[in-house]
């Protein structure tokens, strides 16, 4: 009866697949566009891959419900917009009678043969980076970084090739960074055709960013932490939007105490600070709460930062961690034999309260009654002194 609700509970709901939609296509086709449901019938949101010559043709991932129907519908364009569509045969074509990969266009409207599309740029001198997004990458975050032409009075010159695209329907922005935030005040886009474009190529005027992108080292100290740490690792989106532990910058300590790390070549960053290199060692609130949200910095705003760690979290509720060294606890005091390397006592603040490195057999001084977080070697258990 529990198999059979939860299979009843399961069936409410239905998860996204992908599949592989392919189409033939005549011999004059230069590239393919699929249009459905699928990208809310965007003209060029999907381009096609060419897989086979003879016959031709093209094949796209496209991602739809798990319990797609058999009326879903979908078409092709010969290029990135309605003037390319299909017209032998001109009506949609449907899951349920052509499956994914049954669809044959005799005929399009139109055929696009693309070309590569040179767009130049001015912007104001205080920029340092210009970055284009456009209908050519379906309006991704500016990730295209345009080259750098000259420096002169009013402004710097950059320019960008759009590569084999209609310049009947290209539209393009600015940003002076790789993010949204960095993009132009402008609110209008730049077309080809609206911006005067000729022969291939475009020249418009960018008059502002919403921010500046700027790139530099950012110094982090770490002017007050729990006692005894003696490491400190910085973690973040440094290196790209996922953050891993093992990418962890290492914070180096001072004669006078403090820790420091330097962020290097960056614009703007969130991250945190771990005491060893493992998740479980994050650091938290003065009561043991996770952070309200990630650390921030900005190159241009705050190039050196001092910040406070309040409290490191330990690994809990690993009592059952099997030890290879034998431990005991008498008379409030924790004793373990065969110790290999080194041996950490730690207080559920994380804060180190008696160290042994060496081998042999360990006994700690008396300890108030409570729990303690105990490091022999490589293993960890929480223990409880009562």
């Amino acid at each position: 009866m529990v198999l059979i609700a939860l299979f009843a509970t399961a069936t409410l709901s239905f998860a996204d697949q992908t599949v592989a939609l392919r189409v033939q296509v005549p011999a004059a086709t230069n590239v393919v566009y699929a249009t459905g449901p699928f990208n809310s019938w965007s003209t060029y949101a999907t381009p096609m891959t060419k897989v086979q010559d003879s016959p031709k043709i093209f094949e796209a991932e496209i991602t739809v419900p798990d319990n797609v129907g058999g009326d879903y519908q979908y078409k092709f364009l010969a290029g990135p917009s309605w003037d390319y569509q299909q017209s032998n045969p001109s009506g949609d074509f449907t899951y349920g009678t052509d499956g994914w990969d049954g669809a044959v266009v005799n005929s399009f409207a139109q055929y696009l043969t693309p070309v590569n599309i040179q767009v130049n740029v001015k912007v104001p001198k205080t920029t340092h980076y210009c970055y284009i997004t456009g209908n050519f990458v379906n309006w991704e975050e500016p990730k295209k970084e345009m080259t750098f032409v000259d420096e002169v009075a009013d402004g710097k010159n950059y320019t960008y090739t759009v590569l084999n695209f209609d310049p009947s329907v290209l539209e393009f922005k600015f940003a002076s960074g790789p993010k949204w935030k960095y993009e132009q005040t402008q609110s209008a886009n730049f077309s080809y055709s609206g911006n005067g474009g000729a022969n291939n190529e475009v020249s418009v005027v960018c008059t502002g960013f919403k921010d500046i992108y700027e790139l530099g080292n950012i110094t982090v100290n770490i002017i007050s932490y729990p006692s005894g740490t003696d490491s400190i690792y910085l973690v973040g989106n440094f290196f790209g939007p996922d953050w891993n532990i093992n990418e962890a910058i290492p914070a180096v300590k001072n004669y006078d105490g403090t820790f420091t790390a330097v962020i290097y070549n960056v614009a703007d960053v969130e991250y945190k600070c771990w005491k060893r290199k493992d998740w479980a060692y994050e650091e938290c609130l003065a009561d043991g709460s996770s952070l309200p949200e990630n650390r921030k910095a900005t190159y241009r705003d705050t190039p050196t930062v001092n910040i406070t760690v309040e409290r490191w979290n330990l690994p809990t509720g690993i009592e059952s961690v099997k030890f290879d060294h034998p431990i005991s606890i008498t008379d409030n005091k924790i004793m373990v034999s065969g110790v290999q390397s080194l041996v950490n006592v730690y207080n559920m603040n994380g804060q180190v309260i008696q160290s042994f490195k060496g081998k042999g057999d360990f006994t700690s001084r008396v300890l108030p009654s409570g729990f303690y977080i105990l490091q022999v070697d490589n293993s960890r258990a929480k223990v409880i002194v009562d």
